[in-house]
This record gives structure tokens, sequence and C-alpha cells, in this order.
């Protein structure tokens, strides 16, 4: 874990080492990549019909922690979203498009904004699109601090259920700084 942790702030460091006025070249794209574990006690959801389950429309705000990319072996079942190693925390709201029941075989679930605080909101990235329990790619939608003025993609993977019920994933960023 510690080995993780470590390379993971080496990547970050050196991912914007880069002076903020420095044009960057279409192929100069930056990846960084982190695990994802929803705390499942903090998801909230407005339901469609008093006192139902989640349904399509149904809005919803969770959130859980981020780690180093790799922390979460396999499906990550037994994995603790409140565990050791954190590197920031993320928080999702969204809508749902398909009903609970239907989760996990539709292959998408919901639509969501995302914000991930690497390691606070002063250092943070968003992205907006939608989820399931296959690889989806997202548009990034913003960043602050070391994250201004980033543009690309982001390569998100549904890897299972954790200890609390909340998704893990697996996120890679694909970045490029926008020239001036």
């Amino acid at each position: 874990m510690k080995t993780h942790l470590l390379a993971s702030l080496a990547v970050g460091a050196a991912l914007w080492a880069a002076p903020l006025g420095t044009p960057v070249l279409a192929d100069d794209a930056r990846h960084l990549t982190v695990d994802v574990a929803e705390d499942f006690s903090q998801f909230v959801y407005t339901p469609v019909t008093a006192g139902d389950i989640p349904r399509r429309g149904s809005t919803f705000i969770t959130e859980g922690n981020i780690f180093p990319g790799g922390t979460i072996e396999g499906d990550g079942a037994t994995f603790d979203p409140n565990g050791p190693g954190a590197l920031g925390r993320w928080y999702c709201r969204g809508i749902h498009l398909v009903s609970a029941p239907e989760i996990p075989a539709a292959p998408l679930w919901v639509h969501t904004a995302q914000l991930f605080a690497l390691p606070d909101h002063g250092r943070s990235l968003s992205s907006d699109g939608v989820e399931g329990n296959s690889l989806t790619l997202r548009p990034i939608t913003g960043g602050t601090g070391r994250f201004k003025g980033v543009v690309g993609q982001q390569r998100q993977q549904f890897l299972g259920f954790n200890a609390s019920g909340g998704v893990n994933l697996r996120v890679t960023f694909v970045l490029r700084r926008v020239a001036r």
C-alpha cells in the first residue's frame, strides 16, 4: 500500500511539473490512475414515488475515498472504503437511468457529475457522463489548482462492490494542458 501511495504521489508531482504557460502538444497526454471506493453509508437518493427504491429518474448524492491506482484488488468485495491510505475525497451526484434492481446487469446505470478532490478542493478534477458495468469514457469538465486549464477524458472501470455496499472504480485521467 505504501508503495502505491509513493508511486501515485511521484506520478502526480511529475504530471504537473511543467510551467502553466508551457504549450502542450496533442500527443503530450499525461495519465493519472486512481481507485475510488464509495462509502455506501453516504448514499442518499430522492425517490420518484414516496418510500420507493431508486428508480429511473431518482436523483442521488454519494461520496467516498480516492486511493492510489491498483490499491483495490480484484472486485474489492472486502475492501474498506474508509481504510488507510486515501489520497483524497470523491463526490458524486447524479440521476438513475435504470431502477436499482437492474444494477449491475444493465450496461448503463446513472448519469453523474463527479468531483475528485486530490487531496482537497484546491486541487481537484471534475467530470460528467454516464456510468455502468463496463468501461466508460467521460469528459473532464474542469479543474482547480495544478489541474486548472486541463482538458481530457476520464476512463472509468467498474470493479465491483466493496464491504460497505458501495462501488469500487478504477479511474484513469488522460489529461492535456490547454495551449496558451
